[in-house]
């Protein structure tokens, strides 16, 4: 989720020198687990192994420049070519 929340990032300020204006973007992730510790700082707590790049994701939610949503495995199409349904 990092490395895709500084691709937006970059993205963001590209569109911005095009002059498109983008408020806020979604970013969606499969793993439950990763949306909670970034969007609620009480389970930061709890998680032991936390590096800097959930801070990353964390400043960016709170600062409303992206926005994180479940994606769940039936919308994912590139799961067709890894796992067996």
């Amino acid at each position: 989720m990092t490395t895709a929340t500084c691709e937006l990032t970059w993205l963001k300020y590209l569109f911005k020198d095009l002059h498109i204006c983008l408020k806020s973007v979604i970013l969606f992730c499969d793993n439950q687990a990763a949306l909670h510790i970034a969007s609620n700082h009480v389970y930061h707590e709890h998680a032991k192994y936390i590096e800097i790049d959930c801070h990353v994701v964390r400043k960016k939610i709170q600062a409303g420049q992206i926005a994180i949503r479940f994606a769940p495995f039936y919308f994912q199409l590139a799961d067709i070519f890894t796992k067996v349904i």
